[in-house]
């Protein structure tokens, strides 16, 4: 499963909270590309903090194979979303991605850890 943001800044957001500032890469790049079809709505009425719950839900989405992507709202910002996009997917291969961009994370959205 590849997991993308509606914006390059909830990716930010979402970067930040899975990694710790060390293993925070440098040399950042980012991509899009324009879905043919709006993502299907996920119905998921679970916790969204419930991580075992959720991941049970998108393996079972992905397993399904009848949609290229799903759309999720955040944990971080609910009301934002990103979007699965299913590897195994027919027309997954078909996606058009642009040309790779380098981005910098501020620094300041870094926080420095004390030995």
């Amino acid at each position: 499963m590849l997991y993308a943001a509606s914006a390059l800044s909830l990716a930010c957001l979402e970067l930040l909270v899975h990694l710790p500032p060390n293993q925070i890469p440098m040399d950042l790049v980012y991509s899009w590309a324009e879905l043919k079809e709006t993502p299907e709505a996920a119905d998921f009425r679970g916790d969204l903090a419930d991580l075992d719950a959720t991941r049970r839900y998108g393996r079972r989405w992905a397993t399904a194979g009848q949609a290229l992507a799903l759309r999720v709202p955040s944990v971080i910002v609910p009301i934002e979303f990103n979007v699965l996009l299913n590897p195994t997917h027919s027309e997954y291969t078909e996606m058009a991605w642009s040309a790779p961009e380098p981005f910098q994370l501020d620094r300041r959205l870094i926080l420095k850890t004390s030995a």
